[in-house]
């Protein structure tokens, strides 16, 4: 048993402290193994999510003036580059507002919505799964079943009626319905058993190693 001990306090020593290429790719063999089997597993235990942390690769949530393809854009909106200023509250629900008064949102029944100032592209999102859903939380739930969407959706709770779920994403200027989105998705239906869970907190920026990989290696195998 010492013998074992001491053996394995060797390797130990020799993994954290060489500066051997070796000894560098097994640390990063066992980093990834205690965050995929342990780190990863043990969150989902306690937040009760498959998917404890999700990272944001989208703007649907975004209260700024985003710009795609040269084009900026905030709930339908049209803007220049002259016009991307800091959107406070009060201006996000002069450009937004009016599809939640619409649908009986009333500006102060959104400022009290969790993470009413909403969330970017490159954030990580902290996931919680055991609630039960109310109107402005914002959940993430896997696409319908005949969508070809790569990945779940993270949108804010506008509507829950006869069992079903509706949400939209705060930067969008609609909701999703089937035929006005590239993946067919519709969110005005969504069943309990698409929810993966709530969206707790945010972590700005984290994500956006990921993005920039993912991204990168898209630009060279295609």
């Amino acid at each position: 048993m010492n013998k074992s001990l001491e053996n394995i306090k060797k390797f130990w020593n020799w993994v954290w402290n060489s500066d051997s290429m070796l000894s560098w790719i097994v640390a990063l063999v066992l980093i990834f193994i205690f965050v995929k089997l342990i780190f990863f597993p043990g969150l989902s235990l306690i937040f009760g999510t498959t998917l404890p942390l999700a990272g944001v690769e989208s703007s649907s949530m975004d209260h700024q003036i985003v710009g795609t393809d040269g084009r900026y854009s905030l709930c339908g909106n049209v803007y220049d580059s002259t016009n991307k200023d800091y959107v406070n509250y009060e201006r996000y629900w002069d450009e937004c507002g009016d599809w939640y008064e619409a649908h009986d949102i009333s500006k102060e029944e959104f400022s009290k919505f969790s993470l009413s100032n909403g969330f970017a592209k490159g954030d990580i999102i902290i996931v919680w799964g055991r609630f039960v859903p109310t109107v402005g939380d914002i959940i993430i739930f896997q696409a319908n079943r005949d969508s070809s969407a790569p990945r779940p959706i993270i949108h804010r709770i506008v509507n829950i009626e006869d069992g079903f779920i509706a949400t939209k994403g705060d930067h969008n200027s609609e909701q999703l319905v089937k035929g006005n989105n590239l993946f067919n998705t519709d969110e005005t239906t969504i069943t309990q058993d698409r929810i993966i869970g709530k969206a707790v907190m945010k972590i700005p920026y984290l994500g956006w190693p990921k993005i920039w990989l993912v991204e990168g290696l898209k630009l060279i195998f295609g």
